[in-house]
């Protein structure tokens, strides 16, 4: 499932915490052509080799897939030009469950102890040092602890999962992961924190 030509899409920079929209120009065979985001705040630091996450919408659903910008065209309209997924690298999103909250937990991967920036029921982003040994497309297993929603206590909850994505900066690199294998009360204890995370920051904000 591709977005169509002339389709909305957003456009998260992976590492930057910033989005943007833009349209869908073309639909190549190895590519995909987008209009150049007009805001200035995130035009700097559309370069090649800059890792996106493009969401869009088709048949009532919403989808994501991850790229990467490898180019722009000289055409009379300036493009950008992205690296087109495999149809099995788009993914479904089930928008209930698996919004992000930012939520700051204990999680034990190989042995280590890191901390989340932000869940999911389908995935997280945690931050390690530079040299903590792990590649994208490894596949991973880890214990994630999730207060109980009533006692407050932690849960561990393990998991298999894939790393997606990594981003470095000058001290350390934020680590995304997906899971693959994760038991299903599991997922529910984690959308539970999820809800009970989004409903404290709405009271904050009224």
């Amino acid at each position: 499932m591709y977005p169509n030509v002339n389709q909305k899409i957003n456009i998260e920079l992976v590492g930057h915490d910033l989005t943007c929209k833009s349209n869908v120009a073309e639909v190549g065979e190895a590519e995909i052509y987008i209009s150049i985001p007009l805001d200035r705040e995130i035009i700097g630091l559309l370069s090649i080799g800059t890792k996106l996450e493009v969401t869009f919408l088709a048949v009532g659903n919403k989808y994501e897939f991850q790229t990467e910008i490898i180019g722009r065209t000289k055409d009379t309209i300036p493009l950008l030009r992205l690296t087109k997924p495999k149809e099995s690298e788009i993914v479904k999103i089930q928008q209930r469950e698996n919004f992000r909250v930012n939520s700051n937990l204990r999680l034990m991967i190989n042995e280590y102890e890191l901390h989340t920036i932000n869940i999911s029921a389908g995935g997280a982003l945690f931050s390690s040092k530079l040299d903590f040994p792990l590649q994208e497309g490894e596949q991973i297993t880890g214990t994630l602890f999730v207060p109980n929603t009533q006692s407050k206590d932690e849960e561990p909850i393990t998991f298999q999962g894939r790393i997606i994505r990594i981003m470095k900066n000058q001290e350390r690199k934020n680590v995304a992961i997906q899971y693959t294998k994760l038991n299903r009360n599991d997922q529910v204890k984690i959308i539970q924190h999820c809800f009970e995370k989004q409903r404290k920051t709405q009271s904050k904000e009224r």
